[in-house]
């Protein structure tokens, strides 16, 4: 029978929803039946990579689950002009590796590979019953096909056999097909109830992650920001209206050495070596890491000092540049591909870094973490289209605009600059926490639903008679 919580649960969907009042669950009882006395099962087979397309050409082809979706498949990406194996809309399909035991539902006729079986539910099978007992396995089918290598694989022969518990009759209105719709019924409507939670917290996700996109971009607008502002000004004992602040405007790179409010220097791509103790990052390694400083210098390339040149001549002028290694308080900033990675470097060892990337070593009287705010909204408004995506030439960098605040009353510029990107800090950090609380709750919609699924296929009790 049913888990005691479940038929719990059970009746309350009767009484909440007036279906199937007269289906008393307590009498329910399963049988086991093997996946192929319930279902047809196809086992899939790959045609030759020639007739294989990505031009809309023959049957949509599927080898294994990268192209799933939550339930159903995702658009096909690849067709063949030579099938097979074939499923059809409604097949269950079910990887056979590389993990073995995930499913989706086919809404589509395809050809599927070898990474793939199909299964077509019997006439008196509920397509979605055996879909829900199979999504709440899919972890225990994978664990028992771990043969040693690296991904689990499930032959034929364990597919076939896997048992599956079927309600048996309980009247003439009760057959077991109608019993296995009524669970199918009220799992999806606990799921349902599950789902309307989570476009709440959608709604509520969408909001927060805008409000973080507009911070940086609103506090340099000052007054979207005013009151947000006045708020965290009376809190810190900070007698100033962001609406006072005037700032001039400075410069990353210029011709005028009065307008710089840094030095700038670019990466550059050294041999690499296996055994170097000498960190090399890319812009790959500064977006993985959260946060606007980066405190942990590993990286996946490394160098060593014997590797490095001494100095570098980018231009082929016969005179070489000095190549320094990135210092503790450096700002690091991607100008190619992926535009307006900021981050600042906070550890005192060796460290250097690849060409897409500029090095801004602030001067006194310059607060790092401002400019790195700054650097944020202004890198990505400029550049140049190439074949590879969006590159930041030097005259491009000429365009980037600092904004300094002119000092206000007893407050000098870097006290200002200093009290603004702790504002934003601040501001950002309180966003975080509701996102946190956010994600904290996806993860536990996700439990409910597991759970739900686990108490009814699981842990159904054999041992009554």
């Amino acid at each position: 029978m049913l888990d005691g919580e479940v038929r719990e649960k059970f009746k309350e969907f009767q009484a909440k929803t007036e279906k199937y009042e007269d289906l008393d669950i307590d009498e329910v009882r399963f049988e086991k039946k093997s996946l192929d006395k319930i279902s047809l099962i196809t086992m899939g087979q790959s045609p030759k990579g020639k007739y294989l397309n990505k031009r809309n050409k023959g049957i949509p082809f599927f080898q294994g689950k990268t192209d799933y979706g939550s339930i159903y498949l995702n658009k096909p990406t690849t067709w063949t002009l030579k099938s097979k194996k074939e499923a059809k809309i409604n097949d269950i399909l079910i990887s056979l590796r590389a993990p073995a035991g995930c499913v989706n539902i086919a809404n589509i006729d395809l050809s599927i590979g070898r990474g793939l079986a199909s299964i077509r539910c019997n006439q008196n099978i509920n397509l979605l019953y055996i879909f829900n007992f199979l999504k709440n396995n899919e972890m225990k089918i994978s664990s028992e096909n771990e043969n040693g290598g690296f991904f689990s694989s499930m032959n034929k022969d364990y597919l076939y056999a896997i048992q599956i518990p079927i309600p048996k009759p309980l009247n003439k209105k009760y057959t077991s097909f109608k019993i296995q719709e009524a669970i199918v019924e009220f799992l999806e409507y606990s799921f349902e109830v599950q789902n309307e939670i989570k476009e709440r917290i959608d709604k509520r996700y969408d909001i927060f992650k805008r409000l973080r996109k507009a911070l940086i971009p609103s506090t340099f607008h000052r007054d979207y920001v005013k009151v947000s502002f006045g708020k965290y000004a009376k809190e810190k004992g900070i007698d100033f209206s962001i609406m006072d602040v005037e700032f001039e405007i400075k410069r990353i790179h210029s011709d005028n050495k009065d307008d710089l409010i840094c030095k700038k220097r670019m990466g550059f791509t050294p041999k690499t070596n296996s055994l170097g103790d000498i960190n090399w990052f890319s812009v790959k390694d500064l977006g993985e890491v959260n946060g606007l400083t980066i405190n942990n210098p590993n990286s996946r390339k490394k160098t060593t000092m014997t590797l490095i040149k001494k100095s570098v001549d980018k231009n082929n002028t016969g005179k070489s540049e000095k190549l320094i290694p990135i210092k503790k308080n450096d700002i690091l900033i991607s100008f190619k591909l992926t535009v307006g990675v900021v981050k600042i470097y906070n550890s005192d060892k060796l460290l250097y870094c690849n060409e897409a990337i500029d090095i801004l070593t602030v001067k006194n009287k310059i607060y790092s973490k401002y400019v790195a705010y700054n650097c944020m909204i202004e890198y990505p408004k400029y550049g140049t289209k190439t074949n590879n995506g969006i590159t930041l030439n030097d005259d491009d960098k000429k365009k980037i605009k600092i904004f300094i605040p002119k000092p206000l009353g007893n407050y000098t510029s870097y006290e200002i600059q200093k009290i603004i990107a702790d504002f934003i800090e601040d501001m950002d950090n309180k966003i975080q926490v509701e996102i946190d609380k956010m994600d904290k709750g996806y993860k536990a919609l996700e439990r409910l639903r597991t759970a739900y699924l686990a108490r009814t296929f699981t842990l159904i009790d054999w041992g009554v008679k």
